[in-house]
């Protein structure tokens, strides 16, 4: 092989590492994104049910003062 043809093959290779490296970051991206709506979710999730709770406790002292 001669120059051009060896540094023809090391840029198909300097290619095809960065493509890889792209996909990947692409998924680790995608992944991130899907875990942090999960987190999202069961977060407001969690505090809504908080706030049930603190509304239906405040609604029995209410009931509980007016059969006073």
């Amino acid at each position: 092989m001669n120059d051009a043809d060896v540094s023809k093959q090391i840029q198909q290779m300097v290619r095809f590492i960065r493509q890889e490296a792209e996909e990947k970051a692409n998924e680790i991206s995608v992944s991130a994104e899907e875990e942090f709506n999960i987190e999202k979710l069961q977060l407001v999730e969690a505090e809504k049910k908080k706030i049930r709770q603190e509304y239906e406790k405040k609604e029995k002292q209410v009931d509980v003062r007016k059969k006073m």
